[in-house]
Parts: C-alpha cells; structure tokens; sequence
C-alpha cells in the first residue's frame, strides 16, 4: 500500500495525461474502462505502438490513493521503446468501481481481466506480458503472477512480502501508517464492508486473529508455491528505512523465490527511492526496470541477468554494493555484553523512528533522523553506550537485541533505537524496530530476542554506537502499563565481523 504524498501527487497532475499522438509519434494513446472482476469497471489508459505487433506489454496498477495517471512519465518512455502499456485504477479509488480490497482476491482477480483486456483489444504478445507497480500495484502483481500462468515477469517498487508481519510485527500496531491510510483511502476511495470492519478491528485492537488471517491472504509469501513453480523473474526495489514495509520481512520472502531475481535497497521510506522516476527525472530504480523488463520480455541481451542479485546502498556514502545474495552480503555477527538497566515504563523520550514517511524519505535526499543522545532521560529508558571506534564498522545486516526482561506490569512495548553518536552526542538513528510483551501475570520474566531492521551502514571512526530502549514512539500504539522494566542478561549482536 502506498501514500506517495503531496510530492508525487502533484508530479503526477504536472506530467498529466499526453494528448493524443501525433503521425511523428511512434505510439497511440486513449482513455479506457476495463471490465474487472465481477462485472466492476476500472478506469485506465493505454499505449500502443504503431506497427502490426505483437507487441511485448507492461501492466501498471495504481498505488493507494493514485490513479492510472501515476505512471504516465514512465509509461511514455516504455512505450517509446515498442512496448504496450496498460495502466489502470485499483478497484475502488477515484473513478474505478467497487470497493477497496486492500489487495485481496478481488484485486488479483482484476489483474487477471485485465490481461482478457489487453488480449481483446490490443495487438499484445501473449507470451510476453509484465506487471509491475509501486506499492499496492507491486503487491497486487506479485500474487497475480503467482496466480495467472500469463505473468512473464515482474517489477515490484515498495513491496511487501508479509502483510501481517508489515502492520503488526511483534504484536505491536502501527498507528501513524493506520491513519495515514485509513485517512488517504477516505478521502480518494470507497472501502468494502469487510475492509471497514477489518480496519476498525485493528484500530480497536479486537478480533486480531481475525484481522491476521485477512492479512495472511494478502501476503506475497503466502503464494510463493506458484510463482516458485513458474521462475517468474522479479525485480523489487525497496528502501532500508522503510515505516510501512520494513526490510525484513521483505529479506525473507526474496530469498524464498527461486527465479531470475533482483533487489535494490536504497536509502529512504516508502516510495522515496522510486519517487523521481515518477516524475520522469533519472532514477536509478527505473532505469533497472527498464533493463529488467528488456531482457525478459523483449529478449535484450543487456547483461542484466549475468549481475550480482542484491544492490545495496550505503547510508550517506551513497555508494552501491553487489552481493551474489543477501546471505553472501550479511556480516560476521558480534556479540557485545550489556549491564544490566531499571527504567520506568510508561514515560516517552527524545529517542524515536522519526514521523513515518516523512523523517525516512528525507534520508533519500540526505537529511538523517537524529537525536539529542544526552537528553534521552536515563530514568525512561536503558542506555548503552559502546567505545569509541577506532576504525571505521561496516554494519551490514540484521542487528539483535536479546535480553531477560522483567517488566512490572501484564504489559510493556519496547523500542529499540541503535543510534550513530558523534563527539557532540548528536545521534543519527542507524535503525530501530518494536516488539511487545504479554503476560497474564505481572512481574513475569520474557526472554526477549528482538531484531532490529536490516541495515547498510558506515559507523566513522571516533564514533559511538548506543542502544537505547523505552517504551513509548509516536509510530506506535503501545500495550505499555506504567511500572518499572528490568533488563539483565542483555547482549547486542551488530553484523560487523
């Protein structure tokens, strides 16, 4: 699901829809209505070179809260190069019929219709079909070409792998993406009777078993046996800071798939690396795209198969780096003993993952998410402070936090902030993450082993590393009860060997 924001809403009304092609152009265009499922009607637009065909075609599918004319920058540039490109509105945004599904079964099913569209009415080669888009559109491309055998291959731009591990990771909500969307959906949409009752579940906090078995179906990894059968080539592009759809879940469901496949992480939040090529500016994200498609839909021998799978960007550094895989990419983990901490539950401090889309996607153009570290009230919060570095630390992979956790009340959710300290004890958040603790009984001891999100990251020599942990971040919505929280036997594991 994707809220691009302001930004991309307005590149998007910028570009707008081309007029019809002119006799020097090498494509027409027009406006159409897609039959989906159920008999819903959605509303698109398409490209079609001139020339008898077949031609190779690339589907888009909006994001959340978008419509068809999203991709209309890019649209132009594949058509240019003989492609067709269909792009249409998810059922129930803007002009399209239905309601909102929330990448459900109807939304797959209508990626199937419009394959029967394209197929109908275009001079399409129906052996060489893509799909792809950002966000919700990605998503929605995954299951389906896990699904429908007419899939060739697939982009996928701010992705998701789990759909319950991306709204409620270690039983702990995420309240400003909820209202973010729930928001966003309103205001452009129409939502289906069940996902209205699902999203006030959630909001509530009732009926979560419920709630998981509707995110379960919306998962890409719970239909991993098909597109595994098929070695659909996918490529995804996604961003290690990532508040709506965290790097680890994602990690996982991308070493689970067998075909041609690609991953580019970049620096940033949700849809902030895939941004500028929206607007029809360079991008790198896209420009492998372009590659991706190329070779598996029109055959190019552009060398993109023979390349490392994994592109990984570094914070701050901006440089890029290729692993055969994530496994090959990952460092030696080491282990460093923590003292033992008392702090008090229930009290915020300075210490937070920033205002979710907005803090993450200024680290795309360089702005990081930072923290007075000597402010944070050792009273509210466990604090660990590591020596100085002598020498630069490469952290690549997944740190962990594991620790016996005693908290006072039946209830307590913990954030983890690994925080990048210069000499003045400015922080820079290196990662963070947010597990919470359930107990019938107060005063229960939980071993706690907490990963924190996956991270590509240059500590400079001189600086410090700190842990920090407490109880309250805007992001969430907490099960903290007030009390104490007791941590010993605590031990950071960094990927730095």
């Amino acid at each position: 699901m994707s809220l691009l924001g302001t930004g991309t809403v307005l590149g998007a009304l910028m570009v707008g829809a081309p007029a019809p092609a002119s006799a020097a152009e090498g494509y027409s265009y027009r406006e159409v209505t897609i039959p989906g499922a159920g008999g819903v009607k959605l509303d698109g637009n398409v490209f079609v070179p001139k020339g008898k065909g077949p031609h190779p075609a690339i589907v888009f599918i909006s994001s959340w809260s978008l419509e068809d004319h999203e991709y209309i920058a890019q649209a132009v540039k594949f058509a240019e190069r003989g492609y067709i490109v269909l792009s249409y509105t998810a059922r129930g945004f803007f002009n399209s019929g239905g309601g909102i599904d929330v990448a459900g079964p109807l939304d797959i099913a209508d990626g199937s219709k419009a394959i029967d569209w394209l197929i109908a009415n275009t001079p399409v080669d129906r052996r060489r079909i893509g799909f792809g888009g950002i966000s919700y559109g990605s998503g929605i491309s995954l299951m389906l070409a896990s699904k429908d055998p007419r899939v060739s291959a697939v982009v996928a731009m701010d992705t998701w792998g789990d759909m319950v591990e991306s709204l409620y990771a270690g039983q702990t909500r995420h309240s400003q993406i909820y209202y973010l969307l729930f928001a966003s959906g309103r205001l452009t949409g129409r939502y289906s009777p069940q996902t209205a009752r699902v999203m006030a579940d959630y909001e509530a906090n009732r009926n979560i078993p419920q709630v998981i078995r509707w995110g379960k179906e919306r998962s890409p990894r719970t239909y991993l046996q098909g597109i595994n059968k098929r070695k659909v080539p996918v490529y995804i592009l996604n961003a290690y800071g990532e508040s709506l759809f965290p790097p680890n879940q994602l990690l996982d469901y991308f070493g689970r798939l067998k075909g041609p496949k690609r991953l580019r992480l970049g620096i940033g939040d949700h849809a902030s690396t895939s941004l500028t090529g929206v607007l029809g500016l360079p991008n790198a994200g896209w420009r492998d795209a372009h590659r991706w498609f190329d070779h598996h839909l029109r055959g190019v021998r552009n060398g993109i198969d023979k390349e490392p799978s994994l592109h990984s960007e570094v914070a701050w550094s901006r440089k890029v780096e290729r692993a055969r895989s994530w496994e090959s990419y990952r460092r030696a983990p080491v282990t460093t003993a923590l003292a033992k901490r008392s702090f008090r539950a229930g009290q915020d401090t300075v210490a937070n993952g920033g205002i979710a889309l907005l803090s993450g996607g200024g680290q795309t153009f360089g702005v990081p998410i930072t923290a007075p570290t000597k402010r944070i009230s050792r009273r509210d919060a466990a604090v660990w402070t590591l020596p100085a570095r002598k020498k630069t630390v490469r952290l690549r992979g997944i740190p962990r936090l594991q620790a016996s956790v005693t908290p006072s009340g039946k209830s307590v959710t913990l954030i983890a902030y690994l925080y990048d300290v210069d000499a003045k004890g400015t922080g820079r958040l290196i990662t963070h993450n947010a597990t919470t603790l359930r107990s019938s009984k107060p005063g229960r001891t939980h071993r706690l082993s907490l990963p924190l999100q996956a991270t590509a990251y240059d500590v400079p020599r001189g600086h410090r590393i700190m842990l920090v942990v407490d109880t309250k971040d805007p992001l969430y919505w907490d099960a903290t009860v007030p009390g104490t929280v007791k941590m010993t036997n605590a031990r950071l594991t960094l990927p730095a060997g």
